[in-house]
C-alpha cells in the first residue's frame, strides 16, 4: 500500500541559506521514489535552532497536518533535524506515536525506532552543550589577552593590525574618535541633569543626524541601559578602561524558549584593565554614578512610578496594545492612561520618513478595558445552549472515569516502555566503554531521570484503585451561569490588583491584539480587536446580515402564498411559520458550529473587527 509521506528539513542559523533545504528535500525525495510512496507536502523552518520547539512554526505545522489525519510517515534527513532536544525530541515523537505515524530519516533509508530517537538526542544535545563549553572558554581566553570577545561597543572600531606574516590580528580595537567625543558629550549633559530621554531626542533631531549604536535610532533605553547589570552606554565599563566579561549569564527559558539572563558571582567575573581604551575621566564617571543614585533613590519613594523595580501592575491589556500611525506599544503614559510609547519618547519612525509618530491620542484604562470586555459576547460561554454544556459536563465526567479505570493498565505499560529504554542505555554505555569511548554525563544523567519516572510510576501504580463509583454532576442554572459570566464580564473591567488571573488569561485569548488609532472627528479612540474574538464577532454580524435576509425572503413568501390565496386555513398560515422558524433556528446552528470552530482555531480567522 502506497504510503502518504509529509518531509520536514530544517538549518540552524542565517549563516546557512536556502540550498540546505533544498539539499534536504532532495534527499528525501530520493528517498520517496526509492519506496513509491506518495509526498503530501513539505514543511521546513529556516535559520532556528534545533534547541527551539515553540518557536518553530514548521515543526509546529508537522504536528498540526499529522492531527488533521491521513499521513503515514514523517521523513527528514536526520533525527537531529526534528529535534536536538531530549525533552522536545520525547514530546515529537509521542505526538506522532500517538497518531500511528512514522518516523524515517533519508540518511538512514530506515524506520527510527523510539530507543534510537532518544540517543541520538541525547547525543546531539550533549555535543550541542560541549560546543558552548568550547565557545564560552575560547571568549574567556580571548578576553583575558585582552582582545574583544564579541561586537565592538559604540565609540570603538576595529584596529588593523597584523602579525609578522601579514595576517591581520583579530579582536583588537581602539576608540573611534567621533563617536568617542559623542559618548563624552551624553555623560556631560546626564552628569547636568538631562534625562536619556532629552539627550536620544536631540541626538535624533541633529542635522545631520547622529547614527545610534549599530547604525540605528537613538533610545533613551541605549543611553540608560541598567545599573547593575552593567548594560547602557551611561553603565559601559570599557568607557573607563575596565573590561568585565562574564557578568551574566544567559539560559533558555523551558516554557517561553527565549533567552533569560541571571547574574554570575562576582568571583567568576573576568576583569582587565586596558588604559588605552579609555574615553571617560574618572571624575565624569563618578559624576554620572552619583546622578544616577539620587535618581535611584527618588524613584524608590515613589508609590506612582516604580520604574527602578518593575512593580507597575498587569493590567488586562498590558502588552498586547499597538499603535495605528507607527505600530508600536501603547504603554501608561500617565495615571490610568495609554498612549503611544514612540511618541511619548519623541522617536524618529523610519517607515513614517523619519519624523516622530503623530498619534496623540490617549485613552483612559478603565474605558479602553470596558469596552474591549464589552464586546466579548454574553452567550460566548453558551448559556444559551445550557442543554448540550451539561451533555459535553457529563461526557467529560465518564470519560474521567474510563480513564481512571484505565490507568493501572496505562502504567504498567509506561513502566515497561521506561525499563526498555533503561536496558537500551545500559547497553550503549557498555558498548562505549568497551570500544575505549569516553563516558558521555547525559546518558548516565537520563538513567537516573528514568529510573526516577519508574519509582514515580510504581507508585501511582501502588495507589491507582481498581474500582470506580459512578459519580453524579449537578446540573448548570441558567440564571446562575448567565450571572456568573455577568459577574466576570464587570470583574475584569473593574479589578483591583489581586483579582483571579484566571479570567485575565481567558480574556487574552480571545483577543490577540488592540489597534488604538484616533477616531474621525478626534474625540475618542477607535479601536481594532485582532484575534479570535475578532472570529466571533465577525461570525455573529454575518449571522445577523443572513437571518435578517432570510426573514425578509420568508416575508415575502409569505405574502406571496397569502395573496395567492393558497393557506386554506389558519391551521395552514401557523404551519408555514414553525416551518420558517425551524429553518431559521437550523441556519443559526449552522453559525453557531462556525463560531466554535473558529474558536477552537480551526476554522476561518478574520483579521480584525472594529468597535
Amino acid at each position: 500500500m502506497t504510503k502518504n509521506v509529509l518531509v520536514y528539513a530544517r538549518y540552524s542559523t542565517d549563516r546557512q541559506d536556502d540550498q540546505s533545504i533544498e539539499t534536504q528535500l532532495e534527499r528525501c525525495q530520493a528517498t520517496i521514489a526509492q519506496h513509491d510512496w506518495r509526498l503530501v507536502d513539505t514543511l521546513h523552518d529556516s535559520a532556528v535552532s534545533g534547541t527551539s520547539y515553540k518557536r518553530r512554526p514548521g515543526i509546529q505545522q508537522v504536528l498540526r497536518r499529522v492531527e488533521r489525519g491521513g499521513i503515514d510517515i514523517v521523513l527528514c534527513l536526520s533525527v537531529d533535524r526534528l529535534s536536538r532536544d531530549v525533552a522536545h525530541c520525547a514530546q515529537i515523537g509521542k505526538k506522532l506515536s500517538y497518531h500511528d505515524v512514522e518516523i524515517w530519516t533519508a540518511r538512514a533509508n530506515a524506520r527510527i525506532s523510539d530507543i534510537e530517537m532518544h540517543l541520538s538526542a541525547v547525543l546531539s544535545q550533549e555535543t550541542v552543550e560541549q560546543g558552548r563549553y568550547r565557545t564560552r572558554e575560547g571568549m574567556r581566553t580571548t578576553v583575558q589577552k585582552g582582545k574583544a570577545a564579541g561586537g565592538i561597543a559604540y565609540g570603538y572600531r576595529v584596529k588593523q593590525a597584523y602579525d609578522e606574516r601579514g595576517d591581520r590580528i583579530p579582536g583588537l580595537r581602539e576608540v573611534a574618535d567621533a563617536e568617542a567625543r559623542i559618548i563624552i558629550w551624553i555623560f556631560e549633559e546626564y552628569a547636568k541633569g538631562r534625562s536619556p530621554k532629552d539627550i536620544a531626542v536631540e541626538l535624533n533631531s541633529r542635522v545631520p543626524a547622529v547614527p545610534g549604536p549599530r547604525g540605528a535610532k537613538w533610545r533613551d533605553t541605549a543611553i540608560r541601559g541598567h545599573v547593575s547589570r552593567g548594560t547602557g552606554i551611561l553603565n559601559n565599563e570599557l568607557y573607563i578602561g575596565r573590561v568585565v566579561w562574564n557578568r551574566r549569564e544567559y539560559r533558555k527559558n523551558p516554557d517561553s524558549e527565549r533567552r533569560v539572563s541571571r547574574p554570575n558571582n562576582q568571583d567568576e567575573w573576568v576583569v582587565s584593565g586596558q588604559p588605552e581604551l579609555r574615553i571617560v575621566s574618572d571624575a565624569l564617571w563618578s559624576a554620572v554614578k552619583k546622578r544616577q543614585m539620587e535618581v535611584e533613590q527618588s524613584f524608590s519613594h515613589t508609590t506612582t512610578n516604580r520604574l527602578n523595580k518593575a512593580h507597575r501592575p498587569q493590567y488586562l491589556l498590558s502588552g498586547i496594545l499597538e499603535c495605528a500611525h507607527c505600530f508600536g506599544p501603547y504603554a501608561i503614559m500617565a495615571k490610568d492612561r495609554y498612549g503611544c510609547t514612540n511618541r511619548q519618547k519623541k522617536l524618529p519612525i523610519d517607515h513614517l520618513g523619519g519624523i516622530v509618530c503623530t498619534n496623540s491620542k490617549t485613552i483612559s484604562r478603565f474605558e479602553l478595558e470596558e469596552r474591549v470586555v464589552s464586546a466579548v459576547p454574553d452567550n460566548l460561554l453558551g448559556a444559551d445552549n445550557l442543554d448540550r454544556i451539561n451533555r459535553n459536563i457529563k461526557a467529560a465526567v465518564e470519560r474521567g472515569q474510563q480513564r481512571a479505570l484505565m490507568e493501572p493498565e496505562h502504567l504498567r505499560g509506561e513502566i515497561k516502555t521506561i525499563e526498555t529504554k533503561q536496558k537500551a542505555i545500559g547497553e550503549k554505555i557498555a558498548e562505549r566503554l568497551m570500544a575505549g569511548h569516553a563516558a558521555i554525563p547525559a546518558l548516565d544523567h537520563m538513567l537516573d531521570e528514568l529510573e526516577q519516572q519508574r519509582l514515580s510510576l510504581a507508585a501511582k501504580l501502588t495507589s491507582a484503585p481498581t474500582t470506580s463509583t459512578p459519580a453524579v454532576s449537578p446540573p448548570l442554572n441558567a440564571g446562575l451561569l448567565k450571572g456568573a459570566i455577568a459577574a466576570v464580564k464587570t470583574m475584569l473591567s473593574t479589578r483591583e490588583n489581586g483579582v483571579e488571573e484566571t479570567w485575565i488569561s481567558i480574556t487574552r485569548q480571545l483577543v490577540q491584539k488592540v489597534v488604538i488609532a484616533p477616531s474621525s472627528g478626534g474625540k475618542t479612540a477607535e479601536l481594532t480587536i485582532h484575534g479570535r474574538l475578532a472570529a466571533i464577532l465577525a461570525a455573529q454580524e454575518a449571522w445577523r446580515e443572513v437571518s435578517c435576509d432570510l426573514r425578509h425572503q420568508q416575508s415575502s413568501q409569505f405574502a406571496r402564498i397569502r395573496f395567492a390565496g393558497e393557506f386554506k386555513s389558519l391551521a395552514d398560515r401557523t404551519k408555514f411559520l414553525h416551518r420558517c422558524e425551524a429553518l431559521l433556528a437550523e441556519r443559526e446552528q449552522q453559525w453557531m458550529l462556525l463560531q466554535v470552530s473558529v474558536v477552537a482555531g480551526a476554522g476561518f480567522e478574520p483579521a480584525a473587527f472594529r468597535l
